[in-house]
């Protein structure tokens, strides 16, 4: 079985048992690894997605809003939706999207924020607004680039002419609510002086105690970032998820403040800078 093969097969019988479990549990074990801003920034269910990518289509989220906007959508809201073919994903079932639009300062290129996602070391340390803690806290504790997924070794940073070589790469990521680092596969699709494509994917389960929330392949990410102006760059990170989503709940919030931390670390932007941007 080749890696995609293998990154999107799990079975169903699993499946069953984690919903039940997810059931009990999550409520007191908050959502995890994915992404972040918060309430006031996302409104009531009505437009879909619309990734800078897409046509013909409006959202409340779109790209590039300033001030930032982000907005979560669960399966309900979705109907028969799908992401476009230029989010570079195989098709799945969602139970929920999140997407975040906004733009930062930046006199660089390019190549310099493409930097910014193969530094996988400093990626250690990011903090975010806990939504439930309300404080700041370290969101990433350990991040480091893979020399591989078959062999987990770790090695430097990913240099600038390796992102740009048309392979995958792996990095290991561990945050402060997950119980296990969790290894990601990225992607570069594009990579010019004034746009950006990058894809991120667990490639290994996301656990919480004994009990695994989401199976490989079941947190798809794809990050656009464009030149909009001198000085000026633009920002969309759409995620789409599937299974352990349709139970979470009320756990918006935790979601969005981590997409917020995202956004801020690659746009060079402190990432515990105040306000945290929740109510």
């Amino acid at each position: 079985m080749d890696l995609d093969a293998r990154t999107l097969a799990v079975s169903g019988g699993q499946r069953a048992r984690r919903g039940f479990w997810l059931g009990v549990l999550l409520p007191a074990v908050m959502a995890l690894a994915a992404v972040g801003f918060g309430v006031p920034a996302f409104a009531a269910a009505g437009s879909l997605p619309a990734p800078p990518c897409a046509t013909g289509a409006a959202s409340d989220a779109a790209a590039f809003a300033d001030p930032p906007k982000a907005r979560i959508w669960h399966s309900r809201d979705l109907g028969d939706w799908r992401p476009p073919a230029c989010f570079g994903w195989p098709p799945m079932d969602l139970n929920l999207v999140t997407a975040l639009s906004g733009t930062f300062a930046f006199d660089g290129g390019g190549d310099e924020l493409l930097a910014r996602f193969g530094a996988a070391s400093d990626w250690k340390g990011i903090r975010y607004w806990s939504a439930s803690d309300r404080r700041w806290e370290t969101f990433i504790t350990d991040s480091t680039a893979l020399e591989g997924f078959e062999h987990q070794q770790r090695r430097p940073d990913f240099t600038l002419a390796e992102l740009k070589s048309g392979t995958d790469f792996y990095f290991l990521r561990a945050d402060n609510r997950s119980s296990k680092p969790v290894v990601y596969r990225m992607q570069v699709a594009e990579a010019g002086p004034d746009r950006l494509v990058v894809k991120i994917g667990n490639v290994s389960p996301i656990t919480a105690l004994v009990f695994t929330l989401f199976d490989s392949g079941d947190i798809q990410s794809t990050y656009f970032l464009e030149k909009i102006g001198p000085g000026r760059w633009g920002y969309y990170a759409l995620t789409v998820m599937h299974e352990g989503a349709m139970v979470i709940g009320n756990q918006d919030e935790s979601y969005l403040t981590r997409t917020i931390a995202i956004f801020r670390h690659l746009a060079g932007i402190p990432t515990d800078q105040e306000p945290p941007l929740v109510p």
